[in-house]
């Protein structure tokens, strides 16, 4: 992973795939922001992942 020093917030964050591109950027997630359960579990898994 190509670390460049920046991190982000994921408002809205549904399943991640946002977030998942920016973690392939380089960038380190600061927190996710989701209120859907089943969403929330997914992004759980994907951090889980890393």
């Amino acid at each position: 992973m190509n670390e460049n020093g920046l991190n982000y917030i994921d408002l809205f964050a549904g399943a991640g795939g946002l977030s998942e591109g920016f973690i392939q950027s380089g960038y380190r997630p600061v927190a996710h922001v989701e209120m859907n359960g089943y969403a929330a579990k997914t992004l759980e898994t994907r951090i889980a992942y890393y």
